[in-house]
């Protein structure tokens, strides 16, 4: 045991020799360029033929005869400057038009981008990561990442610790693959460059924050303690280990894009959870602790201000957050980049697979919804006094309440709304019951249509960018084990005539092209209700949607940048969260201060769904109580309460869980920067800040060294 600590000693030593460093770090640069170089020089060029492909692919079409249609068509292969694309294998192994009825290939091709990818595939290095071959900007990112972490690794003289955690990380993975577990094995590999990433970056923490300023002396107190204390270590161990397993969970037959969604809800959705949770537990025990322990009053007795010392614990507690979050989050986003490379099923649904996954899940896509008429004030006005003179009740009384009016405007509002949200069925006149068999326009038959216009896709227009039309349609008792027929048309125009199947209370998507938006940047959809009213109920098989229920989704921006800015507002999050804490512990106990922080952050999360719970939960009109049944008062006055209760925690809180990066990742959905600076205004600033004010009010005011002559 002497000899290997001696070693030990001695290599230590050696690693911190500046002639050593310097010469590890030229091998090193030598070795990462030489490797990465070629990898950026392969992906260049394969990026360059790949746009090239999908221009002259674009918009080619049998029915007019073009080239590379034609070619396709026959050999499966297309000569571009002299250089031949695809084969036979090609042609085979894809379907490449649009098809009619009889399956024969009629029309464009479909999806250039993915066919002109699935050209230049044979031009990829066999030995290079698709992955990483197939995106510049990421075979970048982990270049720069991976070469500024090894020089840190030098230059921070933890060369040696890190070669024996190569070497032990290197036998627990051998062990896994002879025992025939090569997925478990990749886990291991992954989980030891965790840690030791975990264990690189902190160390790095700590020596920027080694300074004798009062802020940056405190906040390295904290980054030293929670790298030590059992508390943050069993959240962040956890997150660091759990995090490589949960690739093997995901269920290998589901379509790719499920898998996907699947890892972001569980990989960003954890390392969220946890990292709450140890900012909570943390910035609690910080302060509390060194109260309880009257640690503080050695710290009050020091040239450091209550402020300074609140404000570096929170700097502290948001220094670990951000390396728990650079770490999870960068070997998220690498998984999610080599995921989406794996291969999907064969024929046309794996290739419509792919295609999901590309345009609706690993991009950021705006929504618009449709432009529904306002009723006019005085048209509104005009109503409500109708109402009341044909009430038996109402028109007796000299003047109607406020509250009443209010009452019956908000109904007329929702009954008028629901009424432009819903199409009629058609209405039986001695016609067959099996409309939804006609997959043309029919100009002779009854069908009932409502038309809906959608503003601002302008952009979509000028970036040539598929849109989506999703739609939730409810219809008779809204079994989801039923479907039910309709059909779209755009822009009024009868050629254009689509008919779909829906499930009722299920999400469908449309894949459109941009061609349809008009140079006003809208778009018309008109739905045609296909659906018969059973004889003698012209009423029943009415068509009708949610205010959010039908939307046009496009692109308008990178994954990547997306992904950035969904941790960025956690990272926010966290400060609001780290800020609670601090706040409680200057004047709770830690077990209370994290109860009571903990109520906060359940209370936070839930509050857009308490929020439209309270839409429906209204305790009985006090013109309508029967005062003298004490049974119902008591019930009145307990539904009251709640209901106060709850509206004054959606008041406080609901703007922590609006802000839902997860979800909109999961969805594909933009998130914008306005999103981004108005969280880091109201949570950061705002939020954080109130939070911190409150604690030093109070930590001002308390009396933290008083000696009793005990103790």
């Amino acid at each position: 045991m002497t000899a290997l600590v001696n070693t030990y000693r001695r290599l230590d030593q050696l690693q911190r020799r500046l002639w050593l460093k310097v010469l590890v770090t030229i091998l090193v640069l030598g070795a990462w360029g030489g490797g990465f170089g070629s990898l950026i020089f392969a992906s260049y060029s394969i990026d360059a033929q790949r746009s090239m492909l999908e221009q002259l692919l674009t918009g080619q079409s049998l029915e007019d005869g073009d080239e590379y249609a034609v070619s396709l068509s026959q050999s499966g292969t297309i000569t571009v400057r002299g250089k031949t694309y695809g084969g036979q294998w090609f042609k085979d192994g894809f379907r490449l038009f649009e098809r009619d009825e009889d399956g024969n290939d009629v029309g464009s091709i479909l999806s250039p981008r993915l066919q002109a990818a699935r050209l230049v595939a044979a031009d990829r290095p066999s030995w290079e990561p698709r992955w990483l071959v197939d995106q510049p900007g990421t075979t970048w990112l982990l270049a720069i990442a991976g070469f500024s972490l090894l020089l840190l690794i030098i230059w921070s003289h933890l060369l040696l610790p890190y070669v024996l955690t190569v070497i032990g990380t290197a036998a627990a993975a051998g062990l896994c693959y002879l025992a025939g577990a090569p997925r478990l094995t990749l886990a291991v590999i992954v989980m030891g460059n965790l840690i030791f990433s975990f264990i690189l970056l902190t160390h790095f923490s700590l020596a920027a924050f080694r300074s004798p300023r009062q802020v940056p002396a405190v906040a390295h107190t904290v980054i030293k303690e929670a790298s030590r204390t059992r508390i943050a270590l069993t959240f962040i161990v956890l997150l660091l280990m759990i995090l490589p397993l949960l690739p093997l969970a995901l269920d290998s037959e589901a379509p790719l894009r499920f898998q996907v969604q699947t890892f972001i809800a569980r990989a960003f959705g954890l390392t969220f959870a946890i990292a709450a949770c140890m900012t909570l537990f943390v910035s609690c025990s910080t302060v509390a602790f060194e109260i309880r322990d009257r640690q503080i009053w050695q710290l009050m007795a020091k040239p450091l201000s209550r402020f300074h010392y609140l404000l570096g614990k929170w700097v502290g507690v948001m220094m670990v957050n951000l390396v728990l979050l650079v770490i999870a989050g960068l070997s998220t986003f690498f998984y999610i980049q080599q995921l989406r490379m794996q291969p999907v099923a064969s024929g046309l649904e794996g290739q419509l697979d792919a295609l999901e996954l590309r345009d609706q899940v690993l991009t950021a896509r705006i929504s618009a919804f449709p432009d529904f008429p306002v009723l006019d004030p005085q048209d509104l006005t005009l109503r409500i006094d109708q109402i009341i003179a044909n009430d038996p009740d109402l028109s007796r009384q000299e003047v109607v309440s406020r509250t009443v009016r209010r009452r019956i405007a908000k109904d007329l509002l929702q009954r008028f709304q629901s009424e432009q949200r819903s199409v009629p069925p058609i209405v039986p006149q001695g016609m067959p019951t099996m409309l939804y068999q006609f997959k043309e326009f029919d100009s002779s038959r009854p069908y009932n249509t409502s038309s809906y216009t959608f503003g601002g896709l302008g952009r979509a227009r000028d970036l040539n960018s598929t849109i989506t039309l999703r739609y939730r349609f409810y219809i008779l008792s809204n079994d989801e084990h039923a479907t039910f027929d309709a059909a779209f048309v755009f822009n009024g125009d009868q050629t254009t005539w689509t008919p779909i199947r829906y499930v009722p209370t299920m999400s469908h998507v449309l894949s459109l092209p941009p061609n349809l938006i008009r140079e006003d940047g809208t778009l018309e959809v008109t739905i045609v209700n296909l659906t018969q009213s059973p004889l003698g109920e012209q009423v029943r098989g009415e068509v009708n949607f949610d205010p959010d229920g039908m939307e046009v989704i496009f692109k308008a921006g990178s994954f990547e940048a997306n992904y950035l800015r969904a941790v960025l507002i956690s990272w926010i999050k966290l400060a609001f969260l780290a800020a609670l804490g601090i706040c409680l512990a200057t004047f709770l106990s830690f077990p209370v201060a994290c109860l009571l922080s903990f109520t906060v952050f359940i209370a936070g999360s839930l509050g857009p769904f308490l929020a439209e719970s309270l839409g429906v939960y209204y305790p009985p009109l006090t013109s309508q109580m029967d005062w003298t049944n004490i049974g119902l008062v008591i019930q009145w006055a307990f539904q009251s309460v709640i209901r106060a209760i709850a509206q004054l925690m959606v008041f406080m809180l609901k703007g922590f869980g609006e802000y839902r990066p997860t979800q909109m990742l999961i969805e594909g959905r933009l998130i914008p920067w306005s999103q981004l600076g108005f969280g880091f205004l109201k949570l950061g600033v705002l939020w954080s800040g109130l939070s911190m004010l409150i604690g030093f009010l109070v930590i001002r005011s308390r009396q933290l060294a008083i000696y009793s002559g005990h103790g």
